[in-house]
């Protein structure tokens, strides 16, 4: 079962346009959407973190008016209760409303906490239900940049929520109602402060909108840019690329800080507009205001609290737009996150897929046709058997098709044509997870985790006994050196292993396979990254653990597989030849060429006596 989209290419045309239509309605709408699943689970906390804030919004409202009493009645009548009265009130509301205030923030914090932690779960679990080809297909930097950029945009909004746009919103509410009920001739005049804050700066938060979408692609590509420097520093060093490296990411970065540039001034731009209005519509309110107090057609009391009431609201609207920008990185990250969330795996099990029953005969290639999507080259006619407890190699020129035949045999891709089967079984039928718990595999990138090698070992059977681990160990006759180690098998390896050689890393790797008991071994060029002597032991190490399981090791280094039971030679995707090693050296075909060749080489080389020593 397959899907169409394999990898994270969003249309940035489409995507502009439509945010250049009503970006802010779209944008919310998307926000709410994309947060809804993760609300629903917190509904009880989020109906009291409500309760709180309509709380928090009542003792706000009440307090212009005290204010107006207190002046009007306590101060200029000089009415001594009047005055006494509203300052208890005043002392009492601003305790409570702390108190609440603090309880809402504490709520609130742990809510959004909560939710963004749940969102980083489901980005997680989604990238790891992503079949082999997302993988080949999707930049690594793409991935990180949506756990590193997009989840921390997203959680900045989510945070500044409820202090930076819902209690704004709130209190720009209740302070127009106050404005009307104290003047409605101030009242209507203040009320030209909506369009020069919220329609003044839409026109730059469109651009911001746009240009944080762009600014997150770019960051994406320089996260991928720095990833592959790092991992390519020996190619680096060794061929004097470090000045085209600087060149190529000074490129990349200098088309960075253009958008950064773009979209912090759009950002900036937007809280500026704002203030200007702001300060604009308070002259002429406070101008009004004050010389209809001095006429007495109203208050002092008034006057004040409606200039007060005036400015609170001015600047929650300020606070509602200089939220916009955040809001722009998150609708940014929500597309993104859309986008990656909406790639669906194209290998998945097939509804009601049994479990794979434990090997007993044969794994077998039915007439298999396979070719990648996009690709013109093509494997045919793939028949091949695997009988229990048999040792086969499948070997071939470069690009031949043995990297496809692993592919197809752990069913990273289903084919095209054909089948493959375990004991007649369909392994399409049935789950992947049965499937692959009956293998174990050892790559030629022996990835080893940043923790010790005993865990490392444990990684493929994590109910392992630390007996268990030591006998793994011991086939893939590393136990001695570990041992050695002044902390043994609690001895941290360090990032990809780096604490240890080429040789003691893939033995490590050979003893995780190990552990499981794999019914079926599977070596992908186990023994190809490492020099000759290590080579040529870790070999003799394959050939022992050969005897006692089912084996099928794809590689290009003959000397691997000269005791396979049977060898398999793919040239453009096709079975060459076929038999063992002395049947496949007679025959005089390509194998006995790549031999010829690959012993000539080896010979070239070895022009320094051996170190008996294995690489330390």
């Amino acid at each position: 079962m397959t899907s169409e989209k394999t990898s994270v290419e969003p249309d940035d045309e489409d995507d502009e346009d439509e945010e250049s239509e009503d970006v802010s309605a779209d944008d919310l709408k998307a926000l709410f959407r994309f947060l809804t699943p993760f609300a629903r689970p917190y509904r009880g906390t989020i109906i009291l973190l409500a309760v709180l804030v309509l709380i928090e919004a009542g003792l706000n409202f009440s307090f212009p008016l005290v204010t107006q009493y207190l002046i009007d009645e306590g101060l200029i009548k000089k009415e001594w209760r009047a005055l006494v009265n509203s300052l208890i009130f005043m002392g009492a509301a601003a305790v409570t409303v702390s108190i609440v205030a603090l309880i809402a923030d504490f709520v609130y914090t742990r809510l959004f906490s909560e939710m963004a932690r749940d969102m980083r779960q489901h980005l997680f679990d989604h990238v790891q239900s992503m079949s082999m080809p997302f993988f080949h297909t999707t930049p690594t930097g793409t991935v990180l940049s949506r756990f590193s950029g997009d989840l921390v945009a997203l959680e900045a909004a989510l945070i500044m929520l409820v202090p930076g746009f819902v209690m704004p919103f709130m209190e720009v509410i209740y302070a127009t109602i106050l404005m009307f009920m104290f003047d409605i001739w101030l009242g209507l005049i203040a009320s030209l402060i909506f369009p020069l804050i919220l329609l003044w700066p839409r026109m730059f938060a469109r651009k911001a909108f746009i240009y944080a979408y762009d600014k997150r692609q770019t960051e994406g590509k320089l996260i991928s840019a720095v990833q592959e420097n790092v991992a390519a520093q020996p190619v680096i060093k060794a061929f004097g690329l470090v000045p085209q490296a600087r060149i190529d990411f000074s490129a990349l970065n200098v088309i960075w800080y253009g958008i950064a540039r773009r979209t912090n001034f759009a950002a900036a731009l937007v809280e500026r507009t704002a203030q200007t209005g702001l300060y604009v519509i308070h002259i002429a309110v406070f101008a009004l205001g004050a010389y209809w107090a001095f006429t007495d057609r109203i208050t002092v009391g008034t006057i004040i609290a409606f200039e007060g009431v005036f400015l609170s609201m001015g600047y929650a609207l300020t606070n509602v737009t200089q939220y916009i920008p955040t809001l722009a990185q998150a609708a940014g990250s929500i597309h993104h996150l859309n986008d990656m969330l909406a790639i669906r795996p194209t290998m998945v099990d097939k509804p009601g897929a049994a479990e794979l029953a434990p090997f007993e005969r044969e794994v077998c290639f039915e007439n298999v046709a396979f070719s990648y999507p996009g690709s013109s080259f093509r494997t045919e006619n793939l028949n091949v058997t695997v009988p229990k407890g048999s040792f086969l190699g499948i070997v071939g020129p470069s690009g031949s098709g043995k990297s496809t035949f692993l592919n197809l045999l752990m069913r990273f891709y289903d084919p095209n044509e054909g089948r493959v089967t375990v004991d007649g079984v369909d392994v399409s039928t049935v789950t992947q997870d049965s499937l692959r718990r009956q293998m174990a595999v050892v790559f030629q990138e022996s990835f080893l985790f940043n923790t010790t090698i005993g865990e490392n070992i444990r990684m493929a059977y994590p109910a392992a006994t630390m007996e268990e681990i030591h006998e793994a160990a011991r086939q893939a006759e590393v136990h001695d050196f570990i041992m050695s180690l002044p902390k043994g098998y609690d001895t941290m390896v360090g990032e990809r292993g780096g604490q240890l050689s080429g040789g003691q890393r893939q033995r490590v790797a050979i003893a995780r396979a190990l552990v499981r008991n794999p019914a079926l071994l599977v070596l992908d060029e186990a023994t190809s990254a490492l020099d000759a002597t290590t080579e040529s032991k870790l070999n003799e190490t394959l050939r022992r653990i050969a005897e006692t399981r089912t084996v099928v090791s794809v590689t290009h280094r003959l000397g691997s597989v000269v005791t396979a039971d049977r060898i398999i030679v793919l040239e453009h995707g096709h079975i060459a030849e076929t038999g063992t090693h002395p049947e496949l050296l007679r025959a005089g075909g390509l194998y006995a060429m790549m031999w010829q060749r690959q012993q000539a080489s080896r010979q070239a080389v070895e022009v320094a006596p051996d170190d008996d020593e294995e690489e330390e």
